[in-house]
């Protein structure tokens, strides 16, 4: 059985925004950039509180969330 620790919210943030903002300089051109780290911190918020509230039950079993999950955002 191997065990991988959660990501910590400032790792998440640092690797997601370094992500979006090498994708929208190179496909949109500099000038939105400056947007990478607001719409990364709001994706993050919505993603700890998404895995923080719907937490899988038996009836609801498909609540489960990854980073996989935040990754489709960026």
């Amino acid at each position: 059985m191997i065990w991988v620790p959660d990501l910590s919210q400032a790792s998440m943030k640092s690797i997601f925004t370094a992500i979006l903002r090498g994708n929208l300089e190179l496909k949109v051109g500099g000038g939105l950039s400056v947007f990478a780290s607001p719409i990364v911190v709001s994706a993050v918020d919505i993603y700890q509180k998404t895995i923080k509230d719907f937490l899988p039950t038996p009836t609801k079993c498909h609540y489960t969330f990854n980073l996989r999950d935040l990754s489709k955002v960026v």
